[in-house]
């Protein structure tokens, strides 16, 4: 996610629906990650690795801010 959100970023600031497209397709590695998971496991994994996500992104995204 932080990889594309980089890339989208270089030119200006991220677009809304760019900045969706990047989620929507973070999400992807995310459900792949828990895959290997039983069910009930990943349903109670996938808050957790949401907020790690979500944590990175703010982190990378207020240090480039500045």
């Amino acid at each position: 996610m932080l990889t594309e959100y980089r890339l989208q970023s270089q030119p200006g600031p991220v677009t809304d629906k760019a900045l969706e497209q990047i989620i929507f397709r973070a999400s992807l590695g995310i459900m792949q990650s828990l895959a290997p998971y039983p069910a009930a496991q990943r349903v109670a994994l996938l808050p957790s690795v949401v907020r790690f996500m979500l944590a990175a992104f703010l982190e990378e995204t207020a240090a480039k801010e500045g």
